[in-house]
């Protein structure tokens, strides 16, 4: 018999709707979380859940967000689980206990139900989480007595990118797998775990300009959507001048506005080719992340990209790259 999932969207609620449904899907699929700010009506998120052999796989795709684990949820829940988490794209931030780990494509970061958690998504997130019963990790790895602590595993090199490669293998092939063989796959991801575990990485720690321009970067991308995003108007938000604005993108040979027209069109591009976007003319989703002209929008993206807009939604992805296509701009 084949798994099959059980799929959630954002698109399916009411978005008068969507924090207490965002706050439910987390909770039934990473045990109990809590979603402190309301979400913007256009957030967007879609969650894959599989059942695998009394573990659980879970693939989630969603906007910028935050969530949290308190110290209340923690003491009423009977159940531990140790979450695998691997991302794919996007980065998101955790604060695990006392320490600060973020995360960006390709990095796997191990966490426990037991933990007092946050989390801040920065940009669109995919990630691909096995959510494990500490019950079972102990039974299949009898040599470990306490469940590991919360943090980064090495996933560069070495086994913990042996770790990386098979979550996204299982997490694409986890429907086609036949429970009879479950198990075994099952006993072997945990003995790839265990090993991997060795690994685990320190909490890095940030000097205070680069914690600023971290700061300021993701006020920016909270706030692409808004035309009057300005140098000015940044400084202001997050009490600091003009001129120390300047100097923190400067150290990473960067400009403010630069930076900004940047991330607009890397957003731009990615709700192009992403399917849950394929409805929205080509015009909205440039009004979407800021831009006011349509004109100039297709100027600096043709600019970047070496294709017009259209090109970019129409032409199917081959051997890994977009080949150039012939539409143009959708009003």
């Amino acid at each position: 018999m084949k798994n099959s999932p059980i799929e959630w969207s954002s698109s399916d609620v009411p978005v008068s709707d969507r924090t207490d449904a965002w706050q439910s899907v987390l909770s039934s699929s990473y045990r109990e979380w809590q979603v402190p700010r309301r979400l913007p009506a256009t957030f967007y998120a879609h969650v894959k859940q599989h059942d695998f052999a009394g573990a659980g796989i879970v693939e989630t795709v969603c906007d910028p967000c935050s969530g949290q684990r308190t110290r209340g949820q923690v003491r009423h829940d009977d159940d531990l689980y140790v979450g695998v988490q691997l991302t794919t794209g996007g980065r998101e931030r955790f604060k695990i206990g006392n320490a600060g780990v973020e995360v960006t494509s390709g990095d796997v970061v191990v966490w426990t139900t037991g933990q007092v958690i946050e989390f801040e998504v920065i940009e669109r997130l995919h990630k691909v989480t096995l959510m494990i019963p500490w019950s079972i990790m102990r039974e299949r790895l009898p040599e470990r007595k306490e469940p590991p602590t919360g943090g980064k595993i090495e996933s560069r090199a070495g086994v913990g990118s042996l770790l990386a490669v098979h979550l996204l293998a299982l997490s694409n092939e986890i429907a086609t797998l036949d429970e009879s063989v479950q198990g075994s796959v099952s006993r072997s991801t945990l003995e790839l775990l265990g090993i991997a575990l060795s690994g685990q990485q320190p909490s890095a720690h940030f000097d205070a300009s680069a914690a600023m321009l971290r700061r300021v970067q993701d006020y920016i991308l909270q706030h692409l959507h808004e035309d009057d995003l300005n140098p000015a108007r940044i400084a202001e938000a997050n009490r600091i001048s003009v001129r120390y604005l300047h100097m923190l993108f400067q150290r990473g040979d960067m400009t403010v506005s630069g930076w900004i027209l940047a991330r607009r069109l890397h957003a731009c591009k990615q709700a192009l080719i992403d399917p849950a976007f394929s409805r929205q003319r080509i015009s909205e989703i440039a009004f979407r992340y800021g831009f006011n002209s349509s004109s100039h929008f297709c100027r600096a993206f043709k600019e970047k990209y070496g294709v017009s807009p259209g090109d970019m939604r129409e032409t199917p992805m081959i051997g890994g790259t977009r080949q150039q296509g012939s539409r143009g701009l959708q009003t």
